[in-house]
């Protein structure tokens, strides 16, 4: 009777390890394509960070199977119904971003989160929930842009260990699972603000794009 005490106060001791254990990592199935899907960076692909970062959350939440070629044609939809709708399609902030998702696809459960802290950021991937954020790109630590990088950018976080950020990062082919530190995506995250006004000045927000209750 004892050794049976024993073991269960031990198991009580160590459940809480292993919750804290589970919640320091999680990493969700998110399809990926680059913006420029072709390998094309020139003009209109150089600026579909945005468009990327919608079609892809709109494969995750819609369970979509894209092609690139399909990924490529999703973007250009985009970019017509910008045009049609906002009257431009170049470096949208994250109003206008989400726009494309409740007007054009019709996909009302995504948000704006002004001021999100990491805890807050990961709480929501843990619900299996996409974050897509706005940055000063010339801030994001990444090897792979063409110097100095973008004034704007935009990524989606997919998930989270103890101290990066897991991205889909369209702005380069080897962006499926590109890792952020936490602490670098916080700092460049900014929304975007016309010049000549420094885009640090953006304010700190995010789109949170919940998953569809099955």
């Amino acid at each position: 009777m004892k050794y049976a005490w024993c073991i269960a106060f031990l198991f009580l001791a160590i459940m809480p390890s292993f919750a804290l254990a589970a919640s320091e990592s999680a990493l969700l199935s998110l399809p990926f394509t680059s913006q420029a899907p072709f390998g094309d960076w020139s003009w209109p692909w150089a600026d579909f960070c945005e468009e990327a970062s919608i079609v892809m959350s709109y494969a995750y939440v819609a369970g979509k199977q894209f092609t690139t070629y399909d990924f490529a044609v999703e973007m250009i939809k985009l970019a017509i119904f910008e045009l049609k709708t906002l009257g431009y399609e170049k470096d949208t902030n994250v109003a206008d971003t989400l726009r494309m998702l409740t007007d054009y696809y019709g996909y009302k459960k995504a948000r704006i989160m002004e001021n999100p802290t990491s805890q807050l950021i990961r709480d929501e991937v843990l619900k299996g929930n996409l974050v897509i954020v706005p940055a000063a790109g010339q801030k994001l630590e990444n090897p792979y842009f063409r110097a100095p990088g973008p004034r704007y950018h935009m990524v989606v976080i997919k998930g989270f260990d103890h101290s990066d950020f897991i991205v889909n990062e369209p702005g380069t082919r080897l962006g499926n699972g590109f890792r952020y530190s936490q602490s670098n995506l916080m700092d460049a995250m900014h929304d975007f603000v016309p010049e000549p006004a420094a885009i640090t000045a953006g304010r700190k927000a995010v789109i949170i794009v919940e998953k569809p209750i099955d």
